[in-house]
């Protein structure tokens, strides 16, 4: 099971949760579907492989905004990244100062504060890294999970950067 397509189709528009402390509301806004071709050009290019769960994702939607808790989506929940925005978003933080090595691809950005996950492309197993900003590219840790536990463990957390605990 793709637990990103699961949350795709089973979260349209705004959902209530029922949690500890009461309820919460989080909205959810897909974009449109990228062609495969797009990303077929971005690994091409970058001699890559994306891990073939976000392909899928990128496939049905091509970037997202999940877990916002206001209409606006400003400072809370993430952005999932574009197939466009995967390379532009890298680039980026690679223009300001951040040492990021080759085939290391930012994914999703944090809406409530500048940090960011990416893929390690060189690794085919826990090859996501939480890129906390605040510290040097060389203290970026890895998160022990491929995209479709990342994503199941986040939807169990509604939410929570659980990989910070």
């Amino acid at each position: 099971m793709n637990f990103l397509k699961e949350l795709m189709t089973k979260t349209k528009g705004k959902i209530t949760v029922k949690t500890l402390w009461g309820e919460e509301t989080y909205c959810f806004l897909w974009n449109a579907p990228a062609r495969l071709e797009e990303i077929e050009a971005f690994e091409c290019k970058n001699k890559c492989s994306l891990p073939n769960y976000y392909k899928e994702f990128l496939l049905d939607s091509n970037g997202a905004i999940i877990y916002s808790t206001e209409d606006e989506y400003e400072d809370s929940g993430y952005k999932l990244l574009s197939i466009e925005e995967i390379e532009q978003v890298t680039q980026d933080m690679k223009a300001i100062s951040y040492d990021i090595p080759d085939k290391w691809y930012c994914f999703m950005q944090c809406l409530f504060s500048p940090d960011i996950l990416l893929f390690d492309l060189n690794k085919q197993t826990n090859y996501i890294i939480d890129g906390d900003v605040e510290y040097p590219v060389a203290e970026w840790e890895y998160i022990k999970a491929d995209i479709n536990m990342f994503f199941s463990r986040l939807c169990q957390c509604n939410g929570a950067m659980y990989w910070r605990w």
